[in-house]
């Protein structure tokens, strides 16, 4: 028997880990659901730092615990887009190379958006919070074919006013 003070562990309702092919260099990137939990909630004290809660390198195996669920009251979804993009190549020519996008949302009972947060797992350079986004929209609800330009996404951190806002475009696949 649970008291009042304690929550629910979180429990794990579906999980993908089947690697997905990279979408195209000038395709619609699309976020493949990966993870979904109930009595679960964002981890707020690693994203808002996250660069203090990255152990090690920096790479995907030591930033994913950043976006894993905590018990809570809400449901978590997870996404990951995988695409293809041009990458820095030290002043020479770009590479083309495949990125990964995590997408985490969190929800109400009936789907409402609570809060969502965006991250190109494949950011290396510090300073990590640089390129977190969290979902400024209201009242959203998850849906199959979301596109993730209607949560309205905004740097956490930025040196520039010019440069808050999520430039790019995906549709989320619950299925």
């Amino acid at each position: 028997m649970l008291s009042y003070s304690q929550s629910k562990p979180v429990k794990v309702i579906f999980e993908n880990t089947k690697v997905e092919t990279a979408t195209g260099l000038t395709a619609t990137p699309v976020y493949v659901l990966k993870k979904q939990a109930k009595n679960a909630d964002f981890n707020y004290s690693k994203l808002n730092a996250i660069d203090e809660n990255t152990k090690g390198a920096i790479n995907t195996k030591n930033l994913m615990p950043v976006f894993e669920p905590i018990s809570g009251a809400f449901n978590y979804y997870q996404f990951l887009a995988t695409f293809k993009g041009k990458a820095y190549n030290g002043g020479e020519a770009a590479t083309i190379k495949d990125f990964h996008d995590i997408l985490i949302i969190k929800t109400d009972q009936s789907n409402k958006i609570i809060d969502a947060y965006q991250y190109t797992l494949e950011w290396a350079e510090p300073p990590l919070q640089y390129d977190l986004f969290k979902s400024s929209a209201k009242n959203l609800v998850l849906t199959e074919t979301l596109n993730i330009k209607q949560l309205k996404f905004k740097r956490t951190y930025s040196w520039s006013e010019k440069d808050m806002m999520l430039k790019e475009n995906g549709i989320i696949k619950l299925k």
